[in-house]
């Protein structure tokens, strides 16, 4: 097994469009408590061989939203200490269901997407519920290792419209998996990614969609190759170029390297 330090760094920002910020991150059971905060980052680096990290993406509006992004990061607290390969369809279950409790009691629909990665040892896997992503860096070339659950993708998959179609596509916004949604509506069912062998200089992006809505993936692939520059300084140009771009949402990223 590699000897590897894991460096990682989070930003939320409202944007310029927003008044509340209903996105929240994931690092090693830190995560965003105040939904009043429009801007907050974290970060973190350490020689530890693993590590669980995710941005969730909530929806509903007067602050049901932030609450259903907040409850899936806190309950993912609670698996910090497990291996997420085993105990993933447990945690998508456990979280659903409390946020499906919410909405009985709140009497207002709301959810979140959520986009993980996992670390353990030398090897990576993602897995993700929604359209928040995960993208893979290595060498300069990038991979998106998530699958949007949208109605766009999924005419992408039976061949009715090009991957290029999708990204204007009108139902590139509507989801067909989130956390949030009735037993009787549908299964909740994660994407797993394959599994990574990690790498030295290897580089991973967890995201919402402020983010990739405001920035294309040839301009990701080109912060994420800055030389000489940590996690902290690629999480803040990326946050940066989604505000420049318009700001139209909250945008989430985290980003992860590995030495």
């Amino acid at each position: 097994m590699i000897i590897i330090t894991i460096e990682s760094a989070a930003i939320t920002h409202v944007g310029l469009v927003r008044t509340n910020n209903e996105d929240n991150y994931y690092i090693n059971g830190k995560f965003k408590r105040d939904n009043n905060i429009p801007t907050e980052g974290y970060s973190d680096t350490s020689n530890r061989d693993w590590g669980i990290y995710a941005v969730c993406d909530g929806m509903g509006g007067e602050n049901y939203g932030e609450l259903a992004s907040m409850i899936a990061v806190a309950v993912l607290a609670e698996y910090q200490d497990t291996d997420l390969r085993e105990s993933i369809y447990d945690y998508v279950d456990r979280a659903n269901s409390i946020i499906c409790g919410e909405i009985k009691k709140n009497g207002a629909r709301s959810g979140t997407t959520i986009a993980m990665l996992y670390i353990d040892g030398n090897k990576a896997v993602s897995f993700n519920i929604g359209d928040s992503r995960v993208y893979f860096l290595r060498k300069d070339e990038l991979y998106l290792v998530s699958e949007d659950h949208t109605e766009a993708q999924e005419m992408v998959k039976r061949g009715l419209i090009t991957d290029e179609e999708a990204k204007t596509h009108k139902s590139k916004h509507k989801l067909t998996q989130h956390l949030g949604v009735f037993p009787e509506e549908n299964n909740v069912e994660p994407y797993i990614s394959q599994e990574i062998k990690l790498k030295k200089n290897d580089m991973f992006l967890i995201c919402s969609d402020g983010l990739t809505d405001m920035v294309g993936d040839d301009e990701i692939r080109m912060i994420l190759s800055t030389e000489k520059t940590d996690a902290v300084g690629i999480a803040k140009m990326l946050s940066a170029a989604a505000q420049s771009y318009g700001g139209k949402d909250n945008a989430t990223v985290v980003v992860v390297k590995v030495y």
